[in-house]
């Protein structure tokens, strides 16, 4: 199998050949250049992931309460009751 050497995201990584693992650094995705339509822009759906790309949503628990996914202090994620505040909105970024 092909493989980004060492797992490692980075520009100009090595390209090696390994046994196969089903690791993410293994895995390649195609694409014909006369069908690549370029990636969708803000308003439009992601196909591949189902969501709405830079379209603000919460994230619901389906815990009897159904709390919201919130931000504390920039770094801790918790649940809580639905304050309005924005950071329980999320969105998904292209």
């Amino acid at each position: 199998m092909i493989e980004v050497v060492g797992n490692i995201d980075a520009e100009q990584r090595n390209i090696g050949v390994n046994k196969r693992n089903n690791g993410l650094h293994q895995q390649w995705d195609i694409i014909y250049v006369d069908e690549w339509k370029g990636d969708p822009v803000k308003g439009e759906l992601n196909k591949e992931y189902g969501l709405i790309v830079e379209k603000d949503f919460h994230i619901i628990s389906q815990l009897k309460e159904n709390r919201y996914l919130d931000l504390i202090n920039n770094r801790n994620m918790v649940i809580k009751t639905p304050n309005g505040r924005s950071t329980q909105i999320w969105y998904f970024h292209q």
